[in-house]
């Protein structure tokens, strides 16, 4: 019994592994896609003093390097001043684009008004929300922060299931979902995004 409880404790730390994806400090541990060449999108985002922005041209995305799964991950994100109706979202479990804009993954909707709504990026699942096609609405308003001021979302990725908490608020919930591990994306997708304490717990 007390070789098991050594065991367990020893445990811990692997079992609460906190990963920083953005240092604070620069793009290390990204990898970069765009229509128009990786060089063009890496030439659109740019990090300084804690946050990750991207001016949100040309359309493409960001990816970690490394794969995940089982894991909750809490971002920090914000729009800027002179920003309306802008779009951006945080793809889970994003696996190859295959040629296309977006990889095959699961979305974090990020785009105003419409946080923690779930896009279907060729992978399927089941929501208890209004659904249209790809889109699965959310079922809450989190009450999103007016332009400059930072939200919050929280997404915990279980097994085949995903909960998306906004600003506090669980919005959206999906089951047997098609896929369940992969590469985290953020989107550039026509408007200048700001992120900041992009945190993954395993």
């Amino acid at each position: 019994m007390r070789t098991l409880v050594i065991l367990l404790l020893a445990m811990l730390p692997v079992l609460s592994e906190e990963i920083q994806l953005f240092n604070g400090k620069d793009l290390t541990g990204w990898t970069f896609t765009s229509a128009e060449g990786a060089d063009k999108a890496e030439a659109s985002w740019s990090a300084k003093d804690g946050v990750l922005a991207t001016t949100g041209k040309p359309t493409g995305f960001i990816r970690s390097e490394g794969s995940y799964e089982n894991y909750t991950i809490t971002l920090e994100w914000r729009w800027l001043p002179g920003t309306e109706n802008g779009n951006s979202g945080l793809l889970l479990h994003a696996g190859e684009s295959n040629g296309k804009t977006w990889p095959a993954s699961i979305e974090s909707q990020l785009y105003q008004n419409n946080a923690g709504d779930i896009w279907m990026l060729d992978e399927k699942m089941e929501a208890t929300g209004k659904n249209e096609g790809q889109r699965w609405h959310r079922v809450a308003d989190p009450k999103e922060k007016p332009i400059g001021e930072w939200n919050t979302m929280t997404v915990v990725c279980k097994a085949d299931t995903i909960s998306i908490h906004v600003n506090g608020t669980l919005v959206n919930e999906g089951k047997n979902l098609s896929t369940t591990s992969g590469n985290i994306c953020l989107q550039a997708e026509g408007a200048p995004i700001e992120f900041r304490n992009i945190v993954l717990k395993k």
